[in-house]
């Protein structure tokens, strides 16, 4: 599978595996609802951003300050039942795929995935809305489940599913695309240092779910990522950590 570019990982965590939400199957963004939690006075929960890139991620409790801002006090709290390694969180390879989680606050896209990988201009506007709707019109992606109202945590958003297209690919890349690569949204970081860094953790034919929650003005965005040959143990993996996020707003 193609990896992320070094910078757009420093602010969105991949928790092991998939994608759905608590208590949901992949494609039901309408499940039972969780709850925001109180904050954690627990002093043994770690900040995986702290730990190195690739480090190998033992069992327990961590938490990413999904907005990379130390000033705003929202943050997210989620229970690793597995080893993994650090990779905004923790990140699992099977030999046929692969699954994953991404835990950010998407700040703008690029153009087009596929053959214009420069940022939109004007950037995506700062609602929930304005980024659901323009996650369903970047092409080449092909949407699976168009924007729905959903609750989870405790929080109203919208829950969308993308698929990548059926492009040609040669080993890691996507034939005719910039640099072989099919890139998609943009983390703050990335606007810091400048373009370059949008997320392309793709291979062929993966689902790509978001679930896009106001969590008190701050848009945070949970993506899942995997791929239609990932191993069930992995994705019932991937739904328990899931089902463990707390949001610290």
């Amino acid at each position: 599978m193609r990896t992320h570019h070094g910078r757009a990982l420093a602010l969105a965590v991949l928790l092991v595996l998939g994608a759905c939400g608590p208590g949901q199957e992949a494609a039901d963004p309408t499940g039972p609802t969780t709850t925001a939690s109180e904050p954690s006075a627990t002093p043994t929960i770690q900040d995986v951003m702290e730990l190195e890139k690739f480090a190998p991620l033992e069992p327990g409790t961590y938490f990413i300050d999904p907005d990379s801002d130390p000033s705003t006090p929202l943050r997210v709290v989620y229970e690793v039942p597995v080893e993994g390694s650090q990779w905004f969180g923790a990140l699992k390879f099977a030999e046929d795929g692969h699954v994953m989680i991404n835990i950010t606050t998407v700040v703008n896209l690029v153009r087009h995935g596929c053959r214009d990988h420069s940022w939109a201009d004007p950037p995506v506007g700062p609602s929930v809305d304005d980024l659901a709707v323009a996650l369903a019109d970047l092409a080449p992606f092909r949407v699976t489940s168009t924007p729905t109202d959903v609750t989870m945590y405790g929080y109203r958003g919208k829950y969308l599913e993308l698929t990548v297209p059926d492009l040609p690919v040669e080993g890691d890349d996507f034939i005719g695309c910039v640099d072989g690569n099919l890139l998609s949204w943009v983390a703050p970081i990335d606007v810091a240092e400048g373009e370059g860094g949008a997320f392309h953790g793709y291979n062929a034919e993966p689902v790509e779910e978001f679930w896009i929650l106001d969590v008190d003005g701050t848009r945070l965005v949970i993506e899942a990522n995997w791929s239609p040959a990932s191993p069930r143990k992995d994705v019932a993996e991937m739904r328990a950590i899931l089902d463990s996020i707390q949001i610290e707003p």
